[in-house]
């Protein structure tokens, strides 16, 4: 008797690990179609800082990541009175760099280079090289597994995640 139920405890186990994995994490996937996210890096007017990841500095200014949502450029000039210049929003956003006057960034999967004036005030998108990225874990560090693709559009592409109570912000 001891023997059966070993043996079936391990042929549910076999069965079990066999199986797909399933996503138990408290974020579900955001998508957007490229056309989309391409469409989608703009300025636009400063905003509040709600769920801020990486900082960079460039000469007088300082540049916050807002996670998922794109970068807070902030001018330093007067350090005891920083000034939100404007928010330059590029979806799937976690990280950056500068080189000159051009600012790299990860637009979900893509590396995206855009052009920046002198004094922050305009930008335009110069370059973009495709697929450079895997598409972004959870926050909880879980990826998705392809039970998931059901529920993705066709072309879609994750650029954030958000908790399953509530958008994160």
């Amino acid at each position: 008797m001891r023997k059966l139920i070993l043996i079936s405890l391990v042929l549910c186990s076999a069965i079990f690990m066999a199986s797909e994995p399933v996503y138990y994490g408290n974020y579900l996937p955001v998508f957007m179609s490229r056309i989309e996210m391409e469409k989608a890096v703009r300025l636009e007017s400063p905003a509040p800082i709600k769920n801020p990841g990486k900082i960079y500095i460039k000469d007088n200014y300082i540049f916050i990541n807002e996670k998922y949502r794109g970068i807070h450029v902030i001018d330093n000039t007067d350090p005891e009175n920083p000034v939100k210049k404007g928010f330059i929003h590029i979806d799937g956003c976690l990280d950056m760099a500068i080189r000159g006057n051009i600012l790299y960034a990860d637009n979900a999967i893509d590396l995206v280079s855009i052009s920046l004036n002198a004094d922050y005030s305009s930008i335009s998108v110069k370059g973009r090289v495709k697929e450079a990225f895997p598409e972004p874990s959870s926050p909880e560090g879980y990826w998705y597994t392809s039970s998931f693709d059901k529920f993705r559009p066709e072309g879609g592409i994750i650029v954030r995640w958000e908790n399953n109570y509530s958008v994160l912000e």
